[in-house]
């Protein structure tokens, strides 16, 4: 999509043959950027809040091989189709000095280009 500016940082390690791929995929999610730090308390604090269940929102997105490769991704934009139904997933990221319209003014505009791939 040529109107979103697409952030990464890519990892990539050799691991041992011990350690699976979703071992580390645990550790590594959620991710500060859609969590918080520390981790267990800021999942406490948005189970707190937020109304709602994240579904596939921030979800860990990816691939595992039959060697144990594999590559992942942190979905913070996705959509879920079921039928004639589309539920569609974007989030901002919350911190002090946050200002309520201005990051639902972004959540908004992630939706709309969700939105305008769709039709």
């Amino acid at each position: 999509m040529s109107n979103i500016q697409h952030l990464w940082t890519p990892i990539t390690a050799e691991i041992s043959q011990n350690i699976h791929i979703l071992e580390i995929l645990a550790e590594l999610h959620p991710t500060p950027a859609v969590a918080g730090v520390p981790r267990d308390t800021a999942q406490q604090q948005i189970h707190n809040f937020e109304t709602f269940e994240r579904s596939l929102y921030a979800a860990p997105i990816g691939w595992i091989d039959y060697q144990g490769n594999g590559e992942f991704v942190v979905g913070i934009r996705s959509a879920l189709i079921d039928g004639d139904r589309t539920r569609l997933f974007a989030g901002a990221g919350i911190v002090v000095g946050s200002k309520p319209d201005k990051e639902l003014a972004e959540v908004q505009l992630k939706l709309q280009t969700l939105l305008k791939a769709l039709v």
